[in-house]
This record gives structure tokens, sequence and C-alpha cells, in this order.
């Protein structure tokens, strides 16, 4: 479990992130999935998974922060956070990557993830904020976002 905060990417002001609101056991339910499943990738990256163990603990740090308000007694969550821009682009990169390494291994195992029902709500929610979040922090980076919708089915999802 990362107890850090992710080291910035790079140098600037830093961003607005707004996660929610949402049902809150439908954040729990993603965030519980998502928890085990970045276990599973951690104890891989050694064997050469797509995504770092830094990029994994990065994320695992979000978690972190989004498990108390999922446990909350509040019927909805809802997060935010400042975060370096350079960081966000980090981590929807990670979250694509994520997403091309996951959906080639459920193809194999004949899963799909994450997983169907009320913790992929969330999943879209998450990814429609981070997206959002980076597009109005530069034309730059808006572009970016345009070019992810093309071939990001989440992304395109999340709309």
């Amino acid at each position: 479990m990362a107890s850090r905060a992710p080291a910035a990417k790079g140098i600037g002001e830093e961003v607005r992130l707004e996660v929610g609101p949402i049902e809150r056991a439908t954040a729990a339910a993603w965030i519980h999935w998502a928890d085990e499943t970045l276990g599973q990738l951690r104890r891989q990256s050694a064997t050469g998974a797509c995504v770092s163990a830094e990029a994994v603990d990065d994320l695992r740090y979000y978690l972190e922060q989004w498990k108390p308000v999922a446990r909350s007694t509040h019927d909805s969550f809802r997060w935010h956070g400042e975060i370096d821009p350079d960081q966000l682009e980090y981590l929807v990169h990670t979250f694509f990557n994520l997403d091309v390494q996951l959906s080639h291994e459920d193809r194999r195992q004949g899963e799909w993830s994450p997983p169907p029902g009320s913790a992929r709500a969330f999943y879209l929610v998450l990814v429609r904020a981070l997206l959002h979040a980076l597009e109005l922090e530069s034309p730059a980076r808006a572009a970016f976002v345009d070019q992810l919708r093309s071939c990001w089915p989440v992304a395109v999802e999340a709309v």
C-alpha cells in the first residue's frame, strides 16, 4: 500500500479532480475489485507485466484516498483533490494501459473486466472525471483526450 502521494511528473499549477457523485456502494464495489486486481498486478510486475510496479503503487495511493469516502455513511460517493497536470496525464495513460492489459487477459480467460454491473458504473464516472479534468487543463491535453476517445472504448462509453 502506497502511503505517499505519487511523485509529481512535472511542475505547474495543480488541477482539481472531482469524482462523483455516484452511489457509495457502487464506488465501494469497484474500489474493492481494483484493490484486488492491483494486488495481482503488483505480484506480476516482477515478471514483466505491462504496468510497472510504480504505476500500480500510484494507483493504490488513490484507492487509499477513496476507501474512507466509500465507507462513509453518506449515500453518495464524492471525492475531490488537487493533482499535478502531468501526474493526471500519467494516471490516464496508466488506466488506458491497464484496460488494454486486462482486456487481453480477460479474452484469454473468458472473463470481462472491470466487473459488469454497478461497479463498472463507478469506473465510467472515474474515467469521465479524469478525462474532463485533463481536457480543461490545456489545448494540447484536450487534443490528447480527443485522441483517447477515438481508440479507448471506456473513454467513449464514459462520455
